[in-house]
């Protein structure tokens, strides 16, 4: 089986990316007197960013080297499934605040204001281009064209 080289740096690149903005701010937390600032790692789901972020590293290092994990294209799924992890992840926590957080402000009778920091967004950029290299390590091989059925 044939490897993109682009999708799959597309992938390491954006797992990088990802797994470094889990540690950037992610979140700040301000009640009109005093502002906080939280990363991914202390709120929010920066911690399981991180360990998809390292999974889909190992994966595309493995890729690179031409020994993929499992048996013919199942790392490919796990690719897929884990950079949409990423962003469906990281988009909530930008949309609507991290959980924990978020109930602060349910609490503060819309008192205390949640704000996304660069680092989340950092996070979901990295995710969507981790997300459209899976996209993209899907190969047909030389000489058969794929079908619908596999």
């Amino acid at each position: 089986m044939r490897v993109r080289p682009v999708a799959v740096l597309a992938v390491l690149v954006g797992s990088i990316g990802a797994g470094a903005g889990s540690v950037l701010p992610w979140s700040s937390l301000s009640d009109g007197e005093q502002t906080r600032k939280f990363s991914g790692l202390v709120v929010g789901d920066g911690r399981v960013v991180l360990v998809l972020a390292v999974g889909l590293a190992a994966m595309a290092l493995a890729r690179l080297a031409y020994r993929p994990f499992g048996a013919g294209r199942a790392d490919i799924p796990f690719a897929q499934l884990s950079a949409g992890a990423i962003v469906v992840l990281t988009g909530l926590d930008r949309m609507y605040g991290p959980p924990t957080l978020a109930s602060f402000r349910a609490v503060g009778n819309d008192v205390i204001t949640i704000r996304p920091e660069g680092g989340i967004t950092f996070t979901l950029v990295s995710g969507v281009l981790a997300l459209a290299g899976a996209a993209a390590l899907r190969v047909r091989s030389a000489g058969r064209a794929e079908t619908d059925a596999g």
